[in-house]
């Protein structure tokens, strides 16, 4: 495995953002096709130096961090992420559903549920096809750094084993082969264990078994165009002090 300082990244519907332990950086087009530059310093937490030696709790944390990482923004920007809360809404009306309610109401707030993921995704289908392309070029420009910047960058792979799409391909299957036997663990602690495992399975997976979860990791990291490479490329560029 590449013993190169690790940097990690996300995707949005104009750009992509790159980090290391240091700083972030995120390159994203304004509304006049110009690309910008966004850098913050990265808050060291003391906290994560120690849980990051501790298997299955590292992948939980980690996790854990990714979402509140993510929360930051949305609450930043109400507005831009209101669709974030209409599913939050959906997720807690489902969960607070009394179980003794008449099936009517039931189907009814399930219909719902299942309903709103799939209206947004047809509202948002193209951010969301650009967001996948700018994912695959945020992988590109990961695998090139790793690579000492040999080539060019858009020949090199769209797939990278840290993707979080890996995380959910493993967590779907142990999930599966958990449900077949009981652990006699709550529901949240037997979850939050599976994860665990999840990102331990590609942490140390051989690259050869790491081949059917790509396939599945594919759907999330299409391929670039020369518009999303030129993001991520400008951004690994300032990130790693290449200007």
């Amino acid at each position: 495995m590449n013993n190169k300082e690790k940097v990690g990244g996300r995707a949005y519907s104009n750009g992509v953002r790159l980090q290391n332990k240091q700083r972030s950086v995120k390159a994203y087009y304004d509304n006049n096709g110009n690309i910008r530059i966004q850098t913050n310093q990265v808050k060291k937490n003391k906290f994560m130096k120690y849980i990051k030696k501790i298997p299955l709790i590292r992948g939980i944390a980690v996790l854990f961090f990714a979402i509140l990482s993510f929360l930051k923004e949305v609450f930043k920007e109400p507005k831009k992420y209101w669709f974030v809360f209409l599913i939050l809404l959906a997720e807690i009306l489902y969960m607070i559903l009394p179980s003794d309610s008449s099936s009517a109401i039931q189907g009814v707030v399930f219909l719902i549920y299942i309903s709103i993921p799939i209206v947004l995704l047809f509202v948002f289908k193209n951010s969301v096809s650009e967001v996948l392309k700018f994912h695959g070029a945020e992988h590109k420009a990961v695998n090139y750094y790793e690579n000492d910047y040999q080539g060019d960058i858009a020949s090199y792979s769209r797939i990278h084993r840290r993707c979080g799409s890996n995380i959910v391909f493993f967590y779907i299957i142990f999930s599966i082969l958990v449900s077949f036997f009981d652990l006699g663990l709550p529901l949240l602690l037997q979850e939050l264990l599976i994860l665990g495992i999840a990102y331990e399975a590609i942490k140390y997976l051989p690259e050869k078994l790491l081949g059917i979860p790509s396939l599945f990791q594919k759907i999330f990291a299409r391929e670039p165009e020369k518009r999303q490479l030129k993001a991520a490329e400008a951004a690994l560029e300032v990130l790693t002090n290449r200007v």
